[in-house]
């Protein structure tokens, strides 16, 4: 929950555009994401709002405490 309040506070949105999420969160570029995305192994659930793909902010709080529980 923390993480999630941490983002909220950064971003003072509840979604973020993928484009951010991906340079800020998972340190890749757009391209990579959206290979991942079209070969269905992008880690988060995407939102569409005025067809820009956008991460919500819960999700990217989930996949950053998995990222860290999985390099401990």
């Amino acid at each position: 929950m923390k993480t999630e309040f941490m983002l909220l506070a950064c971003y003072e949105k509840p979604l973020i555009p993928l484009d951010v999420f991906c340079r800020d969160i998972m340190g890749v570029s757009i391209q990579t994401a959206r290979n991942r995305i079209a070969g269905g192994t992008f880690p988060v659930p995407l939102t569409r709002t005025a067809r820009q793909p956008m991460v919500h902010i819960s999700d990217a709080a989930k996949y950053i405490d998995t990222q860290r529980g999985s390099a401990a």
